[in-house]
């Protein structure tokens, strides 16, 4: 009982702590998916149109679920709702919010709120835009990703500026993954209430080093800051 007890309570925190991250508009776009849902229970993803963004949802469903069970079952819903996004979505999800869980007669449901891979880099990149590359640590994969930002002024053309963007990505990621050891600063991790460095990362990212550089795809390139294209490139570990 007791243990129920504080994960209620460990829900709670993080419930409320996500809620006050959201501003109006997404809090609206909130409580339309969960009238969505309501009317018409649905297992998936769905994407709403905002006025000032646009906002990815998945619902995970479970049936016959007990009621000792809802709160522990979480981290395997986020995984699970990873797994939905990345067949469902055009693009890469990497960080899921939980909104809401619900139950209807014997089936219990999650419902996620997530942010794509481009948004998520884009908002770090803001913070603190640095060349180099990264892994993304998310709830059921991994991405190493690579920043390049390059002066227009200094190419004659978009077609070599994109080939010397590429070819700096290769190289950021090849000196990540097959050259010195991976530290807890190369990965960021998108579950913020885990503050633990996956240990294994390393051992993962190696196994799967050779010929992998071929695999990577453009994410974006736009301007973030004035006079300079940035470029982000990724592949799934």
């Amino acid at each position: 009982m007791k243990i129920y007890i504080s994960l209620i309570m460990i829900f709670s925190f993080i419930f409320s702590a996500s809620a006050q991250s959201f501003n109006s508009e997404k809090t609206s776009a909130i409580n339309f998916v969960k009238r969505v849902y309501a009317s018409s229970p649905f297992e998936g993803v769905k994407k709403i149109e905002g006025e000032e963004a646009n906002y990815f949802v998945v619902a995970v469903a479970y049936t016959d679920i007990s009621k000792d069970s809802v709160l522990t079952m979480i981290p395997q819903a986020q995984i699970k709702a990873q797994n939905i996004a990345e067949q469902g979505f055009a693009e890469p999800c990497v960080k899921f919010e939980i909104i809401d869980h619900i139950e209807i007669g014997n089936q219990l449901s999650y419902l996620f709120l997530c942010t794509t891979l481009d948004e998520f880099i884009t908002n770090t990149i803001k913070k603190n835009l640095v060349d180099g590359a990264k892994i993304i640590s998310a709830p059921g994969n991994k991405y190493v990703v690579a920043t390049i930002s390059l002066e227009n002024a200094k190419y004659s053309s978009t077609e070599m500026r994109d080939k010397v963007a590429f070819m700096k990505a290769k190289q950021f990621v090849n000196t990540l993954i097959n050259g010195s050891t991976i530290t807890s600063d190369q990965i960021i991790r998108t579950d913020e209430s885990d503050s633990r460095t996956e240990v294994t990362n390393t051992e993962v990212v190696r196994e799967q080093a050779m010929g992998f550089i071929q695999g990577l795809e453009l994410l974006f390139s736009k301007e973030i800051t004035s006079n300079k294209t940035t470029y982000v490139y990724f592949a799934k570990l």
